[in-house]
């Protein structure tokens, strides 16, 4: 019968697999690679950043307009054109227009970068363990 080995997955694919799950240059922050991490990070971060924050402005305006209805004794409300006006917020602001290629691109580059500097430590792992 033949024995089983417990190998664990290589350094590359833990790395790739954290930069394309979790945020762009985790799996560089995961190599301690920070400084590379953060060269994909704060692209992605700065766009996500302004997305949400002209959501949240949209959805002052929209709470503070329910609120004036409130105070004429108007109490109905449309959900489905309160979705659209928050969904319209995110994927028609000018941050998603111009973002949108730039945080993908960022995504991607890390998730290669992390799969290459993975296979690096994987490559120092083997002739460490030659010697």
């Amino acid at each position: 019968m033949p024995a089983t080995t417990n190998k664990s997955m290589s350094y590359a694919a833990r790395a790739a697999i954290a930069s394309a799950f979790i945020f762009p240059g985790a799996g560089l922050f995961l190599l301690k690679q920070y400084v590379r991490g953060c060269i994909f990070a704060l692209p992605a971060t700065i766009i996500l950043a302004m997305m949400f924050k002209n959501l949240f402005s949209t959805a002052i305006a929209i709470n503070e307009q329910l609120q004036r209805q409130a105070e004429r004794g108007i109490f109905s409300f449309d959900a489905v054109a309160i979705f659209h006006q928050l969904h319209s917020s995110i994927f028609a602001s000018p941050y998603w227009q111009d973002g949108k290629w730039l945080l993908l691109a960022s995504w991607l580059l890390s998730i290669i970068s992390s799969y290459f500097v993975g296979k690096k430590f994987d490559q120092q792992q083997l002739t460490a363990g030659d010697n």
